[in-house]
């Protein structure tokens, strides 16, 4: 039976190394999501959200829904008991925590590290300056493709080890994992009910309510 399932494992693992685009093949796959972004610059969704941390005992995990406009506009809010909104038009990012009644403002446009860093972390949605800021390796599967994306530069490196990101054939984004540096944690996001529609462009503006505490972390 060795012998069996010695080549059996073999068989196996080259399977696994056939699946793997070549450079240009990569490429080409960057570039039909770059167009299909193109084509529909605006999503909606609702996700299910998966954390795990070393310091938790169990994950955590959430929901909610999202919106995205390019090349840089979004809208994230986490419903549940520890509900939070994140909101950018491209100039300003809010993210409000209603239970606390906390708001802190970012300005964008001030801080290089800010904007490359939210460049990196919306580059798995719309895919234009994907290979910008990481090294792309990608799979076929069963239905779709595996996008495994490893930072290039030092500093999103301190951030993020790696992204891995699931598209369909449809090209549409099915899930995510980020795996956090430097403990290793891991948030994993499933999307649902994509919608590639026309978004009003008031949803990625913010007014904080009257009563909530503003802070600037980064300063004015």
């Amino acid at each position: 039976m060795r012998p069996v399932l010695a080549l059996f494992f073999l068989l196996f693992t080259f399977s696994l190394r056939a699946a793997d685009l070549a450079p240009a093949e990569t490429q080409a796959l960057l570039k039909n999501l770059q167009e299909h972004r193109a084509k529909f610059p605006s999503l909606s969704a609702d996700f299910v959200e998966e954390r795990t941390s070393h310091l938790l005992n169990k994950p955590l995990t959430s929901e909610g829904n999202m919106a995205f406009q390019v090349p840089n506009k979004f809208r994230r809010e986490v419903t549940g008991k520890s509900p939070n909104i994140t909101v950018s038009n491209g100039q300003k990012l809010w993210i409000y925590y209603p239970n606390f009644k906390e708001a802190e403002l970012y300005t964008l446009g001030q801080k290089s590290f800010l904007d490359d860093s939210i460049a990196a972390l919306t580059a798995g949605l719309n895919f234009q300056r994907v290979d910008q800021f990481y090294t792309v390796k990608a799979t076929r599967e069963t239905q779709g493709y595996r996008l495994a994306l490893t930072p290039r530069s030092s500093g999103l490196k301190r951030m993020v080890k790696e992204v891995t990101v699931w598209v369909g054939d449809d090209l549409k984004i099915d899930r995510s994992e980020t795996i956090l540096a430097p403990k290793g944690d891991s948030i994993i996001t499933t999307y649902k009910n994509q919608r590639p529609t026309p978004l009003s462009p008031g949803i990625f503006d913010f007014t904080p309510p009257a009563d909530a505490h503003i802070s600037q972390p980064l300063g004015k």
